[in-house]
C-alpha cells in the first residue's frame, strides 16, 4: 500500500465507513428492537423461557462488552470465528422457511437461545469498541430512526429480515478487526476533552447514569405502551451533551460548568422522587439524564466504575419497588425515600478534590427535594373490558364439535371457554387441537397456521360473519377449507376433514332444507320469530328440528353465560342469558347465574325479562319483585310495579315479615294517591283506620286524601283554574 493510498484509507476512506457504519447499526438496532416490541408482545412472558432468554441475552451483551472494551488485542482467530457465525446466523436467517421471528420463538426455542446469545455478544464487542468518533454517529442513527417513526409509524419489516441485515453490518465490522486490532481512524478522531479527563466531573457522570438507566427499567414497568419518545429524548439529549462537551469555550469555564453539573443533577433527581408524575415529567428526566451522561462522560472508565453504576442502579430498583409495594403510610414512606440521597451524592461525597461546602449543599438539596416533592409511583393499571372486543356469541352448539379443556386450547376464540391470550407453544399444543381467531396479530396468525400445516397439526379457525367482521375473507384462508354455519365459520387443513360434521342428533341434510335459506345471516330475534313461526304453523319432522335448533340455540347462548359469569363478567352474563331466554325458559343453573351477576349489577330495563323469570322461581321471588319495583316505576309502568307491590307484600305476610310488609303497603298506598286511585286507596285507609285508630300515619294518608280530593273538585268548577292546572 504506497502512501498516498494509505493517508487516504487513514483519513478519509476509512474514517466515512466507520461512520457509515455505526450510522446503520444505531438506526437497524433500534428499527429491530421497535419490531420486536410488537410481535414478541404475543408470547408468554410469564413462563421460565422468556426470563431465561432475557437474562442470557444481558449477561452474553455485557460479556462481550467488557471483553472489547478492556481487552486491547483482539485476537485473530477470534475475530476471524465471529465473522463466520455471523456468515452462517445470515444464512440461517434467510434461509429459514418461517417469516415470522416469533413463530421461531414457539416452535424452535433452542435456536432462538442460541442465535439470541450470540446476537447479543456480537452486539456487546461491538459496543465495546465505540469511541467518540463512532458513539456519536450510533446515536445518531438511533436519533434518525425515532424521529423518523413519530412521522411512519406503520414498520412493517420481519425481525428476521432486520437481524440479517444487522447481522451483515457487524460482519464488516469483524472484517476490518482482521486487517487491524485498533482502528487506524481511532488515531485520527480520538476526541479527548479537558470536561473529560478532570476528575471533579466524573461524579455527575456516574449519578446521571445510574438514575439515567434505573428510571428507564421502571418507566417500562409503571408506564406501559410505547417506548419512541423515551428512546428518542435519550438518543437526542446523550448525543447533544457529547457534542456539547467539545467545545472549546466550555473547557475554560470549569467553575461554571462544575455549578451547572451541579444544579442539574439536582433538578433530574427532581424529576425521579416526582415518581407519580411520571406520565407527565418522564421526557424532562430523560432529556436531563441523557445530556448529563453525554456531557461528562469520561475519556476513560475504569471497570470498577461500571460495577458501581451497576450497584447503584440496583438500590434505586430494589427502593423503588419496596415504595411502589409496600403499603405504609406517607410519612414513613417518605423517610424511607431518603435512602435515595446517599446513593445519588455518594460518588460527590467521596470527590477529595472537593471543598466541604458544595458537598454539603448538594446533600441538603437531595434532602430537601425528597421531605417536600416526593410522591410514590401510581399504580399501574391494565386496559378495562370492552365489550365490543369479546361479546360476539354464535351458536355453536350446532356443530358436533365437543370442545373441552383435554382436547382442545383457544386462542383469542370467540367461543365461551377460556383462551390463551398468547399464541401457545409447542409443548402446550401436543396432542390438542388449536382453535384460533383472528381478531388481531393476522399476519403471525397466518405465519402459525402455516407451521401447523407442515407439521400436519390440528387446527380449526373460527370466523364470525357480522357486519363488523373484516377477517373472514383474507386470501391466506383460501387455501383451508370451510364449512359454514349460521353466522360463522369454520375453517380448517383438509386433513382434518373427516372430524368436521354437523350436529348427530340432526338429520344429515338438514343444512339443505328449509331452515338454511331463512336462518343463514340471520340476526338472533328474526331466528326466533322464524323458529316460532314453524312450531306454530308446521308439524312433523320440521316441527322437530326447530324445537332441537332452539334447543342448541339456548344451549349455546347458555355455555357463554357461564363462562362470563366465571370470569367476573356479570354484565356480559346478562346479556348471554337475554339471548338464551329468546329460545327456552332459563333453566335452574342459568337462573342461579341470572341471580348472581344482578346483585352486582346496575339495574337496567332490558333486564326486566330476566328478573320476570326469577320471580317464578321461589327461591329468588323477593330479590326479583325488590328490583323490578324501581324499575317499573322509573318507566312510568304504574300497574305492573303496583301489581309486584302487592305480590310482594302478599309475601311478606306469608312469612310473617310483618314490618316489611307494612312498609311495602304504605309504599303501595302512597303510589296509588299519587295516581289519583281512589276506589283502590280508600278501602286499603279505611280498613288501617278500623284496626288502628290511634294511628298517625293512616289518619294523614286519609286527611291528604280528603285535601286533593277537594282540589280535584274546586278546579272541575273553575275551567279557568283546571287550563292553569294542566298548563
Amino acid at each position: 500500500m504506497d502512501s498516498q493510498w494509505k493517508r487516504f484509507w487513514e483519513t478519509g476512506l476509512f474514517p466515512s465507513l466507520e461512520f457509515s457504519l455505526s450510522l446503520s447499526i444505531g438506526y437497524v438496532l433500534s428499527l429491530f428492537f421497535y419490531v420486536a416490541g410488537s410481535e414478541l408482545s404475543l408470547i408468554d412472558r410469564t413462563d421460565t423461557a422468556y426470563p431465561i432468554l432475557q437474562a442470557l441475552i444481558a449477561i452474553f451483551f455485557a460479556a462481550g462488552f467488557i471483553y472489547r472494551k478492556y481487552k486491547q488485542n483482539f485476537p485473530f482467530t477470534f475475530s476471524l470465528a465471529l465473522l463466520t457465525l455471523a456468515i452462517g446466523q445470515v444464512i440461517w436467517l434467510l434461509l429459514g422457511n418461517t417469516s415470522e421471528f416469533l413463530i421461531d420463538y414457539i416452535f424452535s426455542f433452542e435456536l432462538v437461545l442460541i442465535g439470541g446469545i450470540l446476537s447479543a455478544f456480537s452486539v456487546g464487542i461491538y459496543g465495546g469498541s465505540l469511541r467518540d468518533f463512532r458513539f456519536l454517529s450510533f446515536t445518531l442513527g438511533v436519533t434518525v430512526f425515532t424521529f423518523y417513526s413519530l412521522f411512519e409509524p406503520n414498520q412493517n419489516y420481519s425481525i428476521k429480515i432486520l437481524l440479517a441485515i444487522l447481522y451483515i453490518l457487524l460482519s464488516f465490522y469483524f472484517f476490518s478487526t482482521l486487517f487491524q486490532q485498533n482502528p487506524i481512524s481511532s488515531k485520527f478522531y480520538k476526541i479527548r476533552s479537558k470536561i473529560g479527563k478532570h476528575p471533579l466531573f466524573s461524579p455527575f457522570y456516574r449519578s446521571s447514569l445510574s438514575l439515567l438507566i434505573a428510571y428507564c427499567i421502571l418507566h417500562l414497568y409503571f408506564q406501559p405502551g410505547p417506548k419512541i419518545p423515551l428512546i428518542l429524548s435519550i438518543s437526542f439529549s446523550v448525543t447533544f451533551g457529547r457534542v456539547l462537551s467539545l467545545l472549546g469555550g466550555l473547557k475554560k469555564e470549569t467553575k461554571a460548568v462544575f455549578l451547572i453539573g451541579r444544579v442539574a443533577l439536582l433538578f433530574a433527581f427532581f424529576f425521579f422522587i416526582y415518581q407519580s408524575y411520571w406520565s407527565s415529567f418522564y421526557i424532562a428526566l430523560c432529556i436531563i439524564g441523557g445530556t448529563i451522561v453525554g456531557f461528562f462522560k469520561p475519556n476513560k472508565t475504569p471497570y470498577k466504575e461500571y460495577m458501581m453504576i451497576g450497584m447503584e442502579t440496583g438500590i434505586y430498583l430494589g427502593l423503588s419497588f419496596l415504595l411502589y409495594f409496600w403499603n405504609l403510610p406517607m410519612g414513613i414512606r417518605t423517610f424511607t425515600a431518603l435512602l435515595f440521597v446517599p446513593v445519588l451524592v455518594y460518588p460527590y461525597l467521596l470527590q477529595k478534590h472537593i471543598i466541604r461546602m458544595p458537598r454539603i449543599l448538594m446533600l441538603a438539596g437531595a434532602i430537601l427535594i425528597v421531605i417536600f416533592f416526593f410522591s410514590p409511583p401510581t399504580i399501574r393499571t391494565n386496559s378495562p373490558f370492552s365489550k365490543k372486543e369479546n361479546f360476539d356469541p354464535i351458536p355453536f352448539a350446532i356443530t358436533n364439535l365437543n370442545f373441552n379443556e383435554e382436547e382442545y386450547i383457544f386462542y383469542k376464540s370467540v367461543l365461551p371457554f377460556p383462551s390463551n391470550p398468547f399464541l401457545p407453544k409447542r409443548s402446550e399444543i401436543k396432542d390438542k387441537i388449536v382453535v384460533l381467531g383472528l381478531s388481531s396479530n393476522q399476519s403471525q396468525i397466518i405465519s402459525y397456521i402455516e407451521r401447523l400445516s407442515e407439521e400436519n397439526h390440528p387446527f380449526l379457525i373460527i370466523t364470525t360473519r357480522n357486519k363488523t367482521n373484516q377477517f373472514h375473507h383474507i386470501n391466506a384462508l383460501s387455501l383451508l377449507s370451510r364449512k359454514s354455519y349460521w353466522n360463522f365459520d369454520i375453517y380448517y387443513p383438509n386433513y382434518l376433514s373427516q372430524k368436521i360434521n354437523f350436529a348427530p342428533t340432526l338429520p344429515n341434510d338438514w343444512k339443505l332444507k328449509y331452515f338454511h335459506e331463512k336462518l343463514d345471516n340471520a340476526s338472533f330475534q328474526e331466528v326466533v320469530n322464524h323458529l316460532d313461526s314453524v312450531l306454530k304453523y308446521s308439524s312433523g319432522d320440521l316441527r322437530k328440528d326447530a324445537f332441537e335448533i332452539k334447543h342448541l340455540y339456548y344451549e349455546s347462548f347458555a355455555a357463554y353465560a357461564k363462562f362470563y359469569h366465571n370470569i367476573g363478567q356479570n354484565k356480559l352474563s346478562l346479556d348471554a342469558i337475554a339471548y338464551a331466554r329468546k329460545f327456552e325458559s332459563p333453566k335452574p343453573d342459568l337462573l342461579r347465574i341470572a341471580f348472581n351477576s344482578l346483585k352486582f349489577t346496575t339495574p337496567e330495563a332490558e333486564y326486566i325479562p330476566i328478573l320476570e323469570d326469577l320471580s317464578i322461581d321461589s327461591e329468588f321471588q323477593e330479590f326479583a319483585w325488590n328490583s323490578l319495583i324501581p324499575m317499573f316505576e322509573s318507566l312510568g309502568d304504574w300497574n305492573n310495579a303496583l301489581k309486584t307491590m302487592g305480590l310482594l307484600e302478599k309475601y311478606y305476610r306469608t312469612n310473617n315479615q310483618i314490618e316489611q310488609a307494612n312498609e311495602l303497603e304504605l309504599a303501595r298506598v302512597r303510589l296509588y294517591i299519587n295516581q289519583e286511585n281512589w276506589k283502590e286507596v280508600e278501602p286499603i285507609i279505611s280498613t288501617r283506620l278500623r284496626e288502628n285508630p290511634n294511628s298517625v300515619i293512616w289518619e294523614r294518608l286519609k286527611n291528604e286524601i280528603i285535601e286533593k280530593k277537594d282540589s280535584l273538585r274546586r278546579i272541575s268548577i273553575r275551567p279557568d283554574a283546571k287550563e292553569a292546572r294542566i298548563q
